[in-house]
């Protein structure tokens, strides 16, 4: 009997969620419908661009995704497949919510597991109301928690990713590095190693997409001065993180203070990171990437839902000039040492670069 695609995609997401535990099985199945809705609507960017009554904005964008994908193929070895040569339009301004929770007295996020992706430090949501109801139970627990809008995630080849609406407003830039960054957790992903997974495509999309505007747009263009500024902010708030980071951790890790005493002093301390960022870190940043981070409402969740994308970018860094700052040979390499090596991928990099 012919089974239709449908009915195959459903009958493999049954299969997975047989292997949940209790928890996540039931937050699948909430979100399922969700997932299954963003499969209806996709038409292919080609049959798109031929209409007479595009926007030109959107038109060109749309031709940017479909270029930037070929260049991610091509040019950086990424999986091939038919993700970002489709669209979905959306008609909300975010395409889901993600969802962070920490204990009240430590950076280090809950966990769930799932089938495929494994360790996930964080739960999406399709609609904010599924995520306000998750945020308020679990806050009732004791949890800090954090919820923010997203406006692409990664498929891993399972179905394709489309470029969805929102992204559409994206620079240039970020467009190109959105579309490289979802592209790489298809070609590359260890499963249960969440840190390594959101460092490397953070740090393939943002080399990729800077090489990508250097070869359409010139070293010269506004393009590639923003891609530029936006990676060394990127390294710049990974310094702030790390030291924020560490000053946390020193302070929930002392013996002498009880947990009353912590909590207060954490809030102390919130208050002056955000000052320190403002006066310390924002006038040293090139560009607006990170203009908010003072004006949110920092607290444990906030703070992991960063560190888990600016774990270590020091080391993706070394391992692509040790494969003679060639992109396409980085991720090759990568992916070798994950397929062929067990344990935490970053640590299995870190031995690399002790031998070579």
């Amino acid at each position: 009997m012919k089974i239709s695609r449908a009915n195959r995609w459903v009958f493999l997401a049954a299969l997975l969620l047989s292997s949940c535990g209790a928890e996540e099985f039931n937050y699948l199945m909430s979100q399922a419908p969700g997932q299954i809705a963003l499969l209806f609507g996709r038409v292919p960017i080609e049959r798109v661009l031929k209409r007479k009554d595009l926007e030109p904005e959107v038109r060109r964008k749309l031709e940017l995704a479909l270029a930037v994908k070929k260049y991610a193929e091509n040019d950086l070895g990424l999986v091939q497949n038919n993700s970002y040569a489709i669209y979905r339009r959306l008609e909300r301004e975010a395409l889901s919510y993600n969802l962070t929770a920490c204990p009240k007295l430590s950076v280090d996020p809950l966990r769930w597991q799932f089938p495929v992706v494994g360790e996930m430090p964080y739960l999406g949501f399709f609609k904010k109301e599924d995520a306000d109801k998750k945020q308020a139970e679990l806050e009732k627990k004791g949890y800090d928690v954090y919820v923010r809008k997203v406006s692409a995630y990664s498929m891993l080849g399972i179905v394709a990713d489309p470029i969805y609406t929102p992204m559409l407003k994206y620079s240039d830039y970020d467009l190109a590095n959105t579309i490289i960054h979802e592209l790489t957790h298809g070609t590359v992903w260890a499963k249960g190693w969440p840190e390594f997974n959101e460092n490397l495509a953070l740090f393939v999309g943002n080399q990729g997409a800077l090489n990508f505007c250097i070869q359409r747009y010139g070293s010269d263009s506004e393009e590639v001065r923003y891609g530029l500024g936006s990676n060394a902010d990127d390294l710049l708030f990974q310094q702030y993180l790390a030291q924020l980071e560490k000053q946390l951790r020193s302070l929930y890790g002392r013996k002498d203070l009880s947990d009353e005493q912590k909590l207060q002093s954490r809030e102390q301390l919130f208050a002056e990171t955000k000052k320190d960022f403002r006066e310390n870190w924002m006038p040293r940043m090139q560009t607006t990437d990170y203009a908010r981070w003072p004006d949110l409402e920092l607290n444990n969740a906030t703070v992991a839902s960063r560190l888990v994308y600016f774990h270590d970018l020091s080391l993706y860094q070394k391992v692509y000039e040790k494969n003679g700052s060639d992109l396409k040979k980085t991720v090759g390499f990568i992916k070798s040492v994950v397929a062929d090596q067990k344990g935490d991928p970053e640590d299995n990099l870190r031995e690399w670069l002790k031998k070579n």
